[in-house]
């Protein structure tokens, strides 16, 4: 078993893996409020913007999975197979993240009367 100093390390390492989460997203998107005027023709934008969107998205999801995985990985040495958990979470938090984004972009095509440009989450926007 590890020390107890070793433990508290790696607790506070997970604490901050799932705090991160949503900021390497909020690196990489708007925020849902943004992407509901987006989606909704209120910000003038680019023809290709929904696809950077789109792309960053992939990006964002990406970094957080190698970043949970990484935290995941080091964190094992210490804690063990429980150490699956700490990914799960960050996997929860990464849902609801983009849950709340995909949900803002659909309520935008919604208001806006356009299709939908693809989306990661089953739920999303690709239907």
């Amino acid at each position: 078993m590890a020390d107890k100093a070793l433990t508290l390390a790696m607790a506070g390492l997970a604490g901050m893996m799932l705090a991160e989460v949503p900021q390497v997203l909020s690196g990489f998107l708007p925020s849902p409020s943004t992407a509901y005027d987006k989606a909704a023709g209120a910000i003038d934008t680019g023809p290709e913007s929904m696809q950077v969107l789109r792309r960053s998205e992939l990006k964002g999801t990406a970094v957080t999975v190698v970043m949970a995985g990484s935290v995941s990985l080091m964190s094992s040495i210490v804690i063990g197979r429980k150490a699956v958990w700490l990914f799960v979470g960050a996997m929860g938090v990464l849902v609801l993240f983009l849950h709340d984004f995909e949900s803002a972009m659909n309520k935008g095509y919604a208001a806006s009367g356009r299709q939908p440009e693809g989306g990661l989450l089953p739920w999303g926007a690709a239907r």
